[in-house]
């Protein structure tokens, strides 16, 4: 098919310091195929979670009055008023991109051809909240990114187009995400020629194939020195940088450990009860079920440091674990 004589009209909808939201909104700006005709964003005093700790901001309410677009920030963005207004606009798609609220039928109706949100997984595995934790988790070593028609569902809807990722299983959760961002602006790059002449294609999600994961909770942040220690790694990395996997010392101070990894001090050292931590020269030993592991960094005071600049939070013998209070046990 042809490509149109005229540009697709496009309403973005991501999170306002959304680290995805912010390079979808430039590409869509300034391509010769596309209008922008608005941007819906969080509503005021909301942020999103992932991004609130980087140390670089975004503001797509900004960034989009610099680029002359006009912005709404709904309470609720199902709202009759609300779709009333986008209405007005005439868009042809809804551009979805790390927008945290349901989009329901009437919204969905709204575009004359489709909306189109972009996950950072290849569904249908890792459908859901934060695919960036759960698989650096589960340390895969396949990603992805996938646009998928929006449907009823939570993630459902037919694929689009996808990219796949390879990884090496050793990635942290925000090295991840930030790897996902990227391959998605390319993924929509690509993919709006087709949106623009109505060219693209969907296929079924195989609904054998889907797994799903909510947010995760304080307990799953918590680390457990009774497991291998591939899992302990892998909790560690899934936690960086923020909140941080963390346990708790015997005495019930709480303990962030931001990076560990094997033992090479080349000494052989009997393994000890697991979660006992021992100083060997200038390295800080902690024991898992199968093998000792050398903490390397941890948190004091909000900030990433070595675990040798505080000595005192990791006294040779303390053994980590041993509590676990109730509200992070629930």
């Amino acid at each position: 098919m042809g490509r149109m004589n005229n540009r697709i009209r496009v309403i973005l909808l991501s999170e306002i310091n959304s680290k995805l939201g912010s390079p979808f909104l430039a590409l869509l700006a300034g391509h010769p195929d596309v209008d922008l005709v608005g941007v819906v964003t969080s509503r005021p005093g909301r942020l999103c979670s992932y991004f609130v700790h980087d140390s670089d901001q975004v503001d797509l309410e900004a960034q989009a009055r610099d680029l002359g677009v006009r912005v709404f920030r709904p309470v609720d963005v199902n709202a009759p008023e609300m779709i009333d207004t986008l209405v007005e606009l005439r868009p042809d798609y809804l551009i979805v991109g790390n927008y945290q609220q349901i989009l329901r039928p009437a919204l969905l109706a709204v575009p004359a051809v489709t909306a189109v949100n972009f996950h950072p997984s290849p569904l249908p595995r890792y459908a859901g909240l934060a695919p960036f934790f759960w698989m650096v988790r589960h340390g895969e070593r396949e990603g992805g990114v996938t646009a998928i028609e929006v449907d009823a569902g939570v993630d459902t809807g037919p694929i689009i187009m996808q990219r796949r990722m390879r990884l090496t299983g050793r990635e942290s959760a925000v090295e991840l995400r930030g790897m996902q961002e990227r391959e998605n602006v390319r993924m929509l790059a690509e993919l709006v020629p087709r949106l623009a002449d109505r060219s693209f294609t969907t296929t079924p999600q195989n609904p054998r194939e889907r797994s799903y994961f909510g947010r995760p909770r304080p307990a799953d942040y918590l680390i457990n020195f009774e497991s291998r220690a591939e899992d302990i790694r892998r909790i560690v990395r899934a936690g960086y940088r923020h909140p941080g996997a963390h346990t708790f010392r015997s005495d019930g101070v709480r303990i962030v450990l931001l990076s560990l990894d094997d033992s090479d001090i080349g000494v052989r050292l009997p393994l000890a009860r697991t979660g006992t931590v021992r100083r060997v020269g200038g390295a800080w030993l902690v024991a898992a079920n199968d093998t000792w592991l050398r903490i390397r960094t941890i948190e004091n005071q909000g900030a990433e440091v070595r675990v040798d600049q505080h000595p005192g939070l990791l006294p040779d013998g303390v053994t980590l674990g041993a509590r676990v209070p109730e509200e992070v046990a629930g």
